[in-house]
């Protein structure tokens, strides 16, 4: 199979696997999915001591957009600087290579880059990186003056593309001192990487490189108008639910070039440092970045804004550098939330990313406060976000918590937060809270008038009970939830039985995360990470379906120092079962006895790595001995038949 078939079937199943709406294993932070590394240190830029502007770059300096033309070289043949390079390649080590003219007014020899192009050939091994490599011609030869890896040593912190369409690398103007080179190119399926690099006359040195799950993740702007080109990067998760689904969170990198430590550096948004105590910007400033640092970007733009118009009417001395950065900074992303906007497939979410909460709360305004807290909620049901409840739950909890803790009178992020708790956990305390402060907050607002939280479906185990059974339907919205308490380290058994084949359960804790351990469609058995409580949903069944839901949590058997053997006593209602568990190691030998007045109650033990030792519903067998085959616990159920008993469980271990 050719190398380039090989690569479109892996860029389609890459596809395929991105886009699809199956839950993920846990609630993700943000951002999670991006990779950037600045291969030069990052110390800080200096900032003058005098509160004024560092040097700038003169006004002349050529931008990104404005480098004049290459030299022309009269007999200077590309063709044969192509087949000089690719004479020193491996065999098709990519699909091709591309010649690039340089502008360099510092140098004396004209300069040209040359790259590959296309596709990596991963059929070689080790698999070839791309390259950039920096030539000149003189006394009718071409000389090599430097060669770059893209991705050095298959180093993995590096974002190395794996393609480099023709044009993806251009020559930028940042500090005309230097050759700097922008390689744009892509990653995998849909994936981006870019690399910033500058050549100083002798050596080609990788200044940022970056990733992102989209294409086009770096450009060049003046963002601080201070006459030099700064680098952004843009970071943004794109799998808030999943790359198809389109919803974003917008996150940016920004760095500038850094003229008297001769490299590039991180800026973000800073508060003005104790220096400027008392200078009358250096509160809007501060407050400008708080609201920032919580996602209240348009609260932010009219702070520093005003921050703005307090230092260009004063005569006190103002950190500029500082107050230049958090401007330019806010702009961008203000900027970019209000574009998001425009085309966002979930607003509610991408309003709460913005900070704007009355937009949020529009969205919700059309639905009563029942509709809004229940289980099939329509605000998620029939939405680009259903099936990813508890994401929407997480990534609000996230956002209002830290909108609360700036402004804490902001009503419609206490109400948000109430149904982010809810989608997480209905059995949740600090439901009611929330919706109480969001109406003592705004008494008008009709949505804030009902503070009654939904009653939940609480599991109770019958006392010396170790199951609970629940018969019921699926009400109309198509989806039951039922919440348990449990402690830490205790193993849970959960059985769905039901006709419906399109009906599923699935389990999370407190806050929202699917809990590891073996799983099915219709069936949970794990480890118990915390003690607290555990919701249990069970989804996409049609409307009032029957169903059967089993939940076991086994009590723990342990022997009396010194002794190999206990004694249990229960009782049995009919077709119920108690569960116990207990840990052995290989080799010992067990025995299990159950007996009841009839001999009506069965005995079954599983192994935690799921292997049964005896199953009393197919053998009838009230007792077993035998070897045990690995170290672990053992589940040991007794089972009820027929009619209620009492029974006697016996266990020994040798």
């Amino acid at each position: 199979m050719s190398r380039h078939i090989f690569l479109i079937i892996g860029l389609v199943l890459l596809t395929l696997v991105s886009c699809t709406t199956v839950e993920p294993t846990a609630v993700p932070s943000i951002p999670t999915t991006v990779i950037t590394v600045v291969a030069t240190p990052t110390l800080a830029p200096v900032q003058p001591t005098n509160t004024t502007e560092p040097t700038a770059v003169p006004a002349a300096a050529p931008t990104a957009t404005q480098l004049p033309p290459p030299t022309a070289v009269p007999n200077a043949n590309t063709d044969d600087l192509l087949a000089l390079v690719q004479a020193g390649l491996s065999a098709n080590a990519f699909d091709g290579l591309a010649v690039l003219p340089l502008y360099a007014p510092w140098s004396e020899r004209p300069l040209w880059a040359v790259h590959s192009t296309g596709f990596r050939n991963y059929d070689l091994n080790p698999v070839p990186s791309h390259f950039i490599a920096i030539y000149t011609y003189e006394n009718g030869r071409w000389i090599e003056l430097a060669r770059q890896n893209l991705n050095p040593e298959n180093d993995e912190t590096i974002a190395s593309p794996d393609i480099l369409p023709e044009g993806t690398v251009t020559q930028v103007g940042i500090d005309p001192a230097y050759v700097w080179l922008a390689v744009d190119g892509g990653v995998g399926a849909h994936g981006g990487a870019f690399e910033l690099l500058r050549f100083d006359g002798t050596a080609l040195h990788i200044e940022v490189t970056g990733s992102s799950a989209s294409p086009g993740v770096g450009y060049l702007e003046d963002l601080n108008k201070d006459g030099t080109p700064d680098l952004i990067l843009r970071q943004h998760e794109a799998y808030v639910f999943c790359y198809a689904c389109g919803v974003r969170y917008l996150y940016f990198q920004v760095f500038t070039w850094d003229a008297t430590n001769q490299q590039m550096v991180e800026v973000s948004i800073q508060p003005m440092l104790m220096g400027q105590q008392g200078h009358p910007a250096r509160q809007p400033t501060n407050r400008a970045v708080e609201l920032a640092n919580a996602g209240l970007w348009a609260d932010a733009l009219a702070q520093i804004d005003e921050a703005q118009r307090i230092a260009a009417t004063t005569t006190e001395p103002t950190d500029t550098y500082t107050l230049e950065w958090d401007t330019a900074l806010i702009h961008l992303y203000y900027d970019a939330w209000q574009a998001e906007l425009d085309h966002t497939p979930y607003p509610l979410l991408s309003r709460v990313f913005f900070g704007d909460y009355a937009g949020a709360l529009a969205i919700m305004r059309p639905y009563s406060h029942e509709q809004i807290f229940s289980a099939g909620t329509p605000l998620i049901k029939g939405t680009m976000a259903e099936g990813y409840e508890a994401w929407v739950g997480q990534y609000i909890l996230d956002q209002t918590n830290g909108a609360i803790a700036a402004e804490p009178d902001l009503a419609a992020a206490y109400y948000l937060r109430a149904w982010a708790n809810f989608l997480l956990n209905p059995a949740n305390s600090q439901i009611q809270s929330d919706l109480e402060q969001a109406k003592t907050l705004e008494p008008n607002e009709p949505l804030f008038g009902n503070t009654a939280v939904p009653s939940v479906n609480r599991i109770q185990f019958a006392p010396g009970a170790t199951s609970a059974t629940i018969n019921s339907q699926v009400p109309a919205e198509g989806t039951a939830v039922y919440v348990l308490g449990a402690s830490a380290d205790q193993i849970m058994t959960i059985d769905l039985f039901t006709d419906d084949i399109d009906m599923y359960l699935d389990v999370k804790d407190s806050t929202g995360s699917w809990l590891d351990g073996q799983i099915t469609t219709t069936m949970w058995q794990g480890n118990l990470p915390q003690t607290g409580d555990y919701v249990i949903r069970l989804l996409g069944g049609h409307p009032y379906a029957d169903f059967t839901l089993r939940v076991t949590i086994p009590s723990r058997i342990q022997f009396a120092l010194g002794t190999t053997s206990t004694t249990v006593q229960g009782d049995l209602a009919a077709y119920e079962s108690d569960d116990y568990i207990l840990g052995a190691q290989a080799g010992q030998t067990m025995t299990v006895n159950i007996t009841s007045p009839n001999n009506n109650v069965l005995l079954t033990i599983v192994g935690a790595d799921g292997v049964p030792l005896t199953n009393g519903l197919m053998s009838g067998a009230s007792e077993w001995q035998g070897q045990l085959p690995a170290t672990q616990d053992y589940i040991i159920r007794a089972l009820g038949t027929e009619q209620p008993a009492a029974y006697t469980l016996d266990v020994s271990i040798k």
